[in-house]
């Protein structure tokens, strides 16, 4: 699922929400499996925060790629632990070179980016360890990345985390459910209706 992973280093490279929409909708388009037609209202997949934090806005998230959700809709969390976990069960199809996001695809197709902060691939992999490997079948609350959260909270732009759906167009909406304090693969994050 190498489009997800284009999608996001697509829009990430443009500076403004049209670009970045502009670049990613080729990426998205490329292919669209197990899509789930909008008419249904069932919940295609239910999502627990894979952070322990505090839950920040979409809107609130200091790049433009996410905030305009080019990337895709979703809510962040900034991080006051470590451990970072699958917010569901699925397939981790792509975790970066620099271990500083992770791809996951549910059963029923959707497709979760989980990002550790903004800017964080310029630091090359420093102060993050992957647990996991691609193609692993996950749990929701699996460990999948270790942080060094002091050394990524001084070297970082920032450390709000997006956890968005890239293919969020292919379903009815998201439900957010979190708001405040949210503790890594307990507290319910966001659903997303089919």
């Amino acid at each position: 699922v190498g489009f997800v992973a284009e999608k996001i280093a697509n829009a990430m490279k443009t500076t403004g929400p049209v670009a970045a929409a502009e670049s990613a909708a080729p990426a998205a388009a490329a292919v669209k499996p197990q899509a789930v037609p909008k008419a249904s209202t069932s919940v295609i997949a239910e999502l627990v925060s894979p952070i322990t934090g505090q839950v920040v806005s979409l809107d609130d998230v200091p790049d433009e790629a996410f905030a305009s959700k080019a990337v895709g809709d979703g809510v962040a969390v900034k991080p006051t632990d470590k451990i970072v976990v699958s917010p569901a069960a699925g397939t981790i199809v792509k975790i970066f070179n620099t271990n500083h996001a992770f791809c996951l695809e549910t059963e029923k197709g959707a497709e979760i980016v989980v990002h550790m902060g903004i800017d964080t691939v310029a630091l090359g992999g420093k102060g993050f360890t992957r647990l996991v490997e691609e193609g692993a079948e996950v749990v929701a609350g699996q460990p999948v990345l270790e942080m060094d959260l002091d050394y990524l909270n001084s070297a970082a732009r920032s450390m709000i985390s997006p956890v968005v759906c890239s293919n969020s167009d292919d379903f009815a909406g998201l439900v957010i459910k979190a708001q405040g304090a949210v503790v890594a693969g307990q507290t319910p994050l966001y659903d997303i209706k089919g």
